[in-house]
């Protein structure tokens, strides 16, 4: 009620210690982040591509300990703002943050940022502007009504993260333009197999004119793996399936090399 009365960095400095409060309590999350324990170890690094207010970097850090390291990135100067402010409240002091999102090139371009009926944004939904929406499925997938452009810089991720010896993970939310930022970390991942949990829409890789495989292959030739979480009343469990029978939700990819740590889930 309040957002429509409010400056954005008001509202921010106000949203800050709520959205630090339910990420604390459980209150917000998802059944992903139930496989951290279990694809993270004390001491690792990892990524959050695609930070938004930092539920999954809350996690992320929580996991690797104070030797540890996440390096977040979230593009969008007023979600960056809310995130600085959650990273305090919650005392994030093994977190790398960076104001920038990912992609194959670096350079400064524009996101498209849906706005909420209160006229605020929903950055969790921001992505990449160009992002065609005008074809079938448009009706179920396009959920507001205005949108609001914004400037940001993009990076690549082989240029800024470089060696991670130790990387076991990467957790990638940007609305479809995911190959574009696994193609900027072609060599990182090469050469560390990182465990993978990403959303996959495939409206929204249309919408930028990718296929399903143009997210999928590269990883498919490094050995990988395609899962999808199920919650059970036993706790959750993974389920390697077909890419064929993928629809819009989240899943995980996984390397042989690291199905150890997952046995007792599959």
């Amino acid at each position: 009620m309040l957002r429509p009365l409010l400056p954005d960095a008001v509202y921010a400095a106000l949203q800050a210690p709520i959205m630090a409060m339910d990420i604390r309590r459980g209150v917000w999350k998802e059944p992903e982040v139930d496989l951290v324990p279990y694809a993270v170890k004390p001491g690792e690094t990892t990524l959050d591509i695609g930070a938004n207010f930092g539920m999954f970097t809350y996690h992320l850090s929580k996991a690797v300990g104070p030797q540890g390291k996440v390096i977040s990135f979230e593009p969008v100067p007023f979600t960056a703002k809310i995130f600085r402010g959650v990273s305090f409240w919650l005392g994030f002091k093994n977190v790398e943050f960076h104001n920038v999102g990912c992609s194959d090139k670096a350079g400064t371009i524009k996101f498209t940022v849906p706005l909420q009926a209160s006229g605020g944004l929903a950055p969790g939904l921001a992505y990449i502007s160009g992002r065609n929406e005008d074809h079938p499925g448009k009706e179920r997938q396009v959920r507001w009504d205005a949108t609001k452009d914004v400037e940001a810089r993009v990076v690549v991720l082989d240029d800024v993260v470089g060696a991670q010896p130790q990387l076991s993970l990467i957790k990638c939310d940007i609305e479809g333009a995911e190959p574009l930022a696994f193609r900027g970390g072609v060599k990182l991942i090469a050469a560390t197999l990182p465990t993978v949990i990403l959303e996959i829409n495939p409206w929204y890789l249309e919408g930028f004119g990718f296929k399903l495989g143009d997210l999928l292959d590269p990883f498919h030739e490094l050995g990988y793996g395609l899962f999808h979480i199920e919650e059970t009343q036993e706790g959750i469990r993974l389920k390697k399936i077909s890419p064929d029978i993928v629809v819009e939700d989240n899943y995980i990819l996984i390397h042989p090399s690291r199905l150890g740590r997952f046995l007792e889930l599959m």
